[in-house]
């Protein structure tokens, strides 16, 4: 990465087209996602106390998770808004949504930190993966807060240290050494940005929560082989892919081919590669006095 300050404004207009870019990749591997994070979802779904009727802010929503998980809770006498930074991924949550017979949802195109809607009042928030990779995560928590009712909950996940996660770190690292990359600038996200239990939960209570609980979550993701794992990566994690921009073709494939030898270890006989993850689920309570 640049040793360059690192801008807010810039990474947001980065982060919108590779998140636009990597649309289609996640409604191709859906089926391969969802089979790994499902347990994330019940977990936030849970941690967030959600009961029906009740109305729910997802946020960074990508293409409709936690948010499908999130509108079987709480039902048809419920409503939910989602919001997210890419347009192209909305388009697909809209689809998705639609596909499921769900009609008591708002979309969004905004970023995590403003979350510039006109809805309030909610009863929970949630948020997969997408704290981390914001430029400003205190900015998003002290909004949500804004944002729901008072004794209202929030939910969310954030991956754990590297070590932790081989879904992740194989990839990131591989690419980083191949390309010579150093590490990121100070402030900039990642997807290991908030790894730091005690650093997360202090986060919280800085913007206002109370009753802030975490827990680890595991899981597992399945490829059918080594190549399968690198077009996983190629077509869903744009963070990565963005660090071969500028290298030939031929360097881009050798690359892609060390990534593949790197997950052998994880493949089990029958050719299978099995990589696992683990995030911090942490739920905190907007005071009722708040």
């Amino acid at each position: 990465m640049s040793e360059r300050p690192f801008d807010p404004a810039q990474w947001e207009q980065t982060a919108r087209r590779g998140w636009d870019s990597a649309a289609l990749g996640w409604k191709d591997w859906a089926p391969t996602i969802e089979a790994g994070a499902h347990v994330v979802n019940n977990r936030l779904v849970e941690m967030a106390r959600l009961e029906a009727g009740q109305k729910v802010l997802d946020i960074a929503t990508g293409y409709g998770e936690p948010l499908v998980s999130a509108l079987e809770r709480i039902g048809a006498t419920g409503s939910a808004v989602a919001t997210d930074l890419s347009p192209e991924m909305l388009v697909l949550a809209r689809e998705r949504i639609t596909e499921l017979g769900f009609a008591n949802v708002a979309f969004h195109e905004c970023n995590g930190e403003t979350l510039n809607i006109p809805e309030t009042g909610f009863d929970a928030a949630l948020c997969r993966w997408g704290l981390m990779l914001m430029a400003d995560p205190d900015a998003c928590l002290r909004r949500v807060h804004e944002l729901l009712k008072p004794g209202g909950y929030v939910a969310m996940a954030v991956f754990s240290e590297p070590q932790n996660s081989p879904l992740l770190a194989i990839a990131g690292m591989t690419v980083r050494r191949e390309v010579g990359a150093g590490p990121s600038a100070p402030g900039e996200p990642n997807i290991f940005r908030l790894a730091d239990a005690a650093d997360l939960q202090r986060r919280f209570h800085e913007a206002g929560f109370g009753e802030i609980a975490l827990e680890q979550v595991s899981g597992t993701y399945v490829y059918e082989s080594p190549e399968a794992y690198t077009r996983f990566i190629q077509d869903v994690a744009q963070d990565i892919v963005r660090l071969l921009e500028g290298l030939s073709p031929e360097r881009q494939t050798a690359i892609w081919r060390t990534v593949a030898e790197a997950v052998q270890p994880y493949q089990a006989e029958n050719g299978q590669v099995q990589l696992g993850f683990e995030c911090h689920c942490i739920a905190a309570r907007k005071p009722a006095g708040a």
